[in-house]
Formats: C-alpha cells, sequence, structure tokens
C-alpha cells in the first residue's frame, strides 16, 4: 500500500490571509486541492490521507466533494499540535487501517502544489529501496551561518548544500517504530520524518526536486504560482 499524506495544519500567518495559506485559491483552484490531486492522479498512489487543523476538517471535506472526483479513497483527519505529532498521527491511523511492513509514506506539504509524477515514482522507489528519502534541489545561493544572528560564523561549501523540498518519503512500519522508541522531548526537537531517521544514523536517499515546486509562504507567491500554472500546466 502506497499512502500520500498531504499535511494542511499550518496557519498562514506569514500570508496575512484571513484562511490559513492552503485554502487560498490559484486560478479558482484551492492550493490544498491541487496538491490532493497530484497525488491522486498518480497510478503508483493508492489513497490520500489528508491531515489539517481540527477547525478545518469538515471545511476540508467539502472542498474535496467540490473539487475531486475519484475511485481512490481520501481520509480527512486532525492534526496535531506539532508537525511531529501531525506525522505520528498519519501513521497511527494507517495502523488503524493496516498498514503492513512494505507500506510506502509520501508525506507532503499541501502548500506545495506543484509535485509532479516524476517525484513522486522517484520518492515511492527510494523509500522501498532504501527505507526513508528526501526530494530537494542544490542549493544556488551561498549560504551563510551567524550563531548570534549578527555575524557571519561559518560560510559552508555551497556543493554540499541543498534545499529541502517535499514530499520526504518512507516505509511506513520503520518509520512509526523509531517515532515509537524514540525519547519524547527528542521527538519534539525533530521537524519531519528525515530528522528521525538520521537521529538514529539511518541514511535518507535524495531525490532531485523541481525549482518550480514552490513552497506557497508569502503573498508574491501567489504571483508566481499563477505564472508556473501557465507555464507548466497549461
Amino acid at each position: 500500500m502506497t499512502i500520500a499524506a498531504v499535511l494542511a495544519g499550518g496557519s498562514g500567518t506569514r500570508m496575512g490571509t484571513s484562511v490559513p495559506k492552503q485554502f487560498l485559491e490559484i486560478e479558482n483552484i484551492p492550493v490544498i486541492i491541487r496538491s490532493i490531486n497530484a497525488f491522486l492522479h498518480n497510478e503508483n498512489v493508492d489513497a490520500c490521507i489528508v491531515s489539517v487543523a481540527a477547525d478545518y476538517v469538515d471545511y476540508t471535506g467539502k472542498l474535496i466533494e467540490k473539487h475531486i472526483d475519484t475511485h481512490k479513497d481520501i481520509f480527512v483527519i486532525k492534526g496535531g499540535a506539532t508537525r511531529g505529532d501531525t506525522l505520528f498521527g498519519v501513521l497511527e491511523f494507517m495502523k488503524e487501517k493496516g498498514m503492513s511492513e512494505d507500506s510506502i509514506v509520501l508525506t507532503h506539504d499541501a502548500v506545495r502544489p506543484f509535485i509532479n509524477d516524476r517525484i513522486i515514482d522517484e520518492n515511492i522507489d527510494a523509500a522501498k529501496k532504501y527505507g526513508a528519502c528526501n526530494t530537494c534541489i542544490p542549493a544556488v545561493d551561498t549560504i551563510l551561518v551567524s550563531e548570534d544572528g549578527s555575524f557571519i560564523s561559518n560560510v559552508p561549501d555551497r556543493s554540499t548544500l541543498f534545499h529541502a523540498q517535499t514530499p520526504q518519503s518512507f516505509n511506513a512500519e520503520k518509520l512509526y517504530e523509531l517515532i515509537r522508541k524514540m525519547p519524547p522531548d527528542d521527538f519534539r526537537n525533530l521537524t519531519d520524518g528525515c530528522s528521525v531517521f538520521s537521529y538514529y544514523g539511518e541514511k535518507v536517499f535524495l531525490v532531485k526536486g523541481e525549482t518550480y515546486n514552490i513552497k506557497i509562504t508569502y503573498p508574491d507567491d501567489i504571483i508566481t504560482a499563477g505564472n508556473i500554472i501557465r507555464q507548466y500546466y497549461n
């Protein structure tokens, strides 16, 4: 079983809108619907779990009814207080539904609506082969490290740096067991599934992303997203 988990618990404060950014429309379609559809249209994805803030569970269900027509299962569940809690909630839901030792979960930011089949397929293959992978692109800007926020502490070699995107994909059973045995305080300090694997010294494979697989965060990103749709999707 291969499950896409679309994580949509963000509040969108940096966007400055009355609703979370994942529910904003781009070219008349909500961002979250574009993200869900990208996975549902992939023949290698069996079902989709959408995790949202409790106040938006019903609203998300209505959006799905309005915009999506598919024979595949879509489950809308309540997210947790943190991204880690949300991730573990997805895994527990999968466990209840019959997670097997070869189940794959692709975890994806709802506000990255431009995921494509090539990235999805390579994530699935890498998760099956290596147990964990992260989508990324090479850093093109010089990255500065500042320990005090005022002065440069270090300038890392750019050739070794990458910008992380999503999906991040895993053998779901292995990720579930790693989280279960991790000390709670340590787990709270981690931000995603790849951090869990790294915590235990497990290797995480890198899947090549796309520059247009952007994360909708600021108002200008809506304009950029519209341009991406017109260039790549029309």
